[in-house]
């Protein structure tokens, strides 16, 4: 089976733009060779990818798994000429990695620091997101490596531990919880607790503890963002319950106005760690920044 990237291109076109009059109209191509195009994709694929009426094209249930492949392959195939064109002009580099935010914001400043010495030509790229998007990317090759939890039983991915990152509640010095030695999930019954999203990955850790702890907390109030949790939590808002990472003297909640109160009974915790694909070899430029990565935890 051959596919071409032009096919994928006029594919994922009339997909985001929804007629072929105007697909064809941003690939500069005439009508009939843009249905040339999608016949042939679909031929190669063995599958129709779009119910076609007078009046609509809409994606068949197979286009629409289909379509985020199809943009991914473009943009890795689109990275990878890129790379080939400086690497042959000898301009600038640049190393991509996929990072959860916490992490960001505690270890990666003082790394990139010294990695810039290093390498001053050499851009780093970083992909930040919750735990499935950095697992996705790496999976993808569009990260060279990733840091993270563990992936778990995914077959393409290796894990190697750095450290472990203890819960703690993340509260206003002011808030009477904040003047605790420590707090059990039962403490935070009535705490007007701050939530990530339903995408991150610390909402679905909890979710999963507290119900093999029979708790019941509430979710007071819900965002998307680690800087809209901190904005909350230090001005007094409400509360949450983070990584230690989160809330240290580099974390993404550094502030004087929070206190950070260990949890326990039970304690949690989880284990970050450096995430690569199995088969697919860091360039040494990106096993330089992993390296530092490594000693700034050690």
């Amino acid at each position: 089976m051959k596919v071409e990237n032009s096919e994928l291109e006029a594919f994922v076109a009339v997909a985001e733009l929804g007629t072929f009059h105007r697909a064809a109209e941003k690939l500069h191509l005439t009508q009939p060779g843009l249905s040339r195009r999608i016949q042939k994709l679909e031929q190669a694929l063995g599958v129709e990818l779009f119910h076609r009426t007078t009046r609509s094209v809409t994606l068949t249930g197979v286009g629409r798994q289909f379509l985020p492949m199809a943009r991914e392959q473009i943009a890795q195939l689109g990275m990878m000429l890129t790379s080939i064109q400086e690497i042959a002009e000898k301009r600038y580099g640049k190393v991509r990695v996929s990072s959860i935010p916490t992490v960001v914001a505690r270890l990666l400043p003082d790394v990139l620091r010294q990695y810039a010495r290093k390498y001053p030509q050499i851009g780093v790229q970083i992909l930040d997101g919750n735990h499935d998007f950095v697992l996705s990317q790496v999976r993808a090759g569009l990260a060279e490596f990733g840091v993270s939890l563990h992936p778990g039983d995914d077959e393409d991915l290796v894990f190697e531990p750095l450290f472990e990152d203890r819960y703690v509640l993340a509260v206003h010095r002011d808030d009477p919880l904040a003047q605790a030695e420590s707090l059990t999930l039962g403490d935070l019954r009535h705490a007007k607790l701050v939530i990530g999203g339903r995408d991150s990955g610390n909402r679905l850790l909890l979710e999963m503890l507290m119900s093999q702890e029979s708790v019941r907390l509430r979710w007071f109030y819900e965002v998307e963002h680690i800087s809209c949790v901190a904005a909350l939590v230090a001005s007094g808002v409400g509360c949450a319950i983070l990584p230690e990472s989160a809330v240290g003297e580099t974390g993404a909640l550094a502030s004087p106005a929070v206190r950070a109160v260990p949890l326990a009974s039970p304690a949690i915790a989880r284990t970050v760690g450096i995430v690569r694909h199995r088969t697919v070899s860091m360039s040494s430029m990106a096993a330089d920044l992993c390296a530092l990565v490594k000693a700034a935890v050690a």
